[in-house]
């Protein structure tokens, strides 16, 4: 009785760290403005030579060399501004900042943990099994 409860414990944290890491595995690339395609579906920071913009999905647009906030919230160096009007033309940006997912790292430590998890799990049972009732 004793086995079942500390091993669905050691189930429920792995469980937990699973779904910590499903939230991926993230790496950042940084970019010259006019070598990067603007993809307005991406998170970007945008770094100028005195301010850094942080700009979800979708709350920015490129025209004519010219990034516009459009809708929402803006993170202006780690202050919030609600309803942001900023116009950034290409040619004031020093770097563009774009986060990557990085799937196979994702995928490779969520399989990790569940072997392990196994592992655990498989050495708890026979450490705690009476042999003697077996015999």
């Amino acid at each position: 009785m004793k086995t079942e409860i500390i091993m669905k414990k050691i189930l429920v944290w792995i469980i937990l760290v699973s779904f910590i890491n499903l939230t991926g595995c993230y790496s950042h690339e940084l970019f010259a403005p006019t070598a990067y395609k603007f993809n307005e579906k991406k998170e970007i920071k945008v770094i100028t030579k005195d301010t850094t913009y942080n700009f979800k999905g979708y709350q920015y647009i490129l025209v004519d060399d010219t990034l516009i906030a459009t809708k929402g919230n803006l993170l202006l160096n780690k202050s919030l501004i609600n309803n942001p009007s900023v116009k950034i033309p290409v040619e004031e940006m020093n770097l563009v900042e774009v986060k990557k997912v990085e799937a196979a790292q994702t995928t490779l430590v969520v399989i990790g943990v569940t072997i392990v998890a196994i592992v655990v799990i498989g050495v708890i049972s026979l450490a705690t099994t009476d042999w003697r009732l077996h015999l």
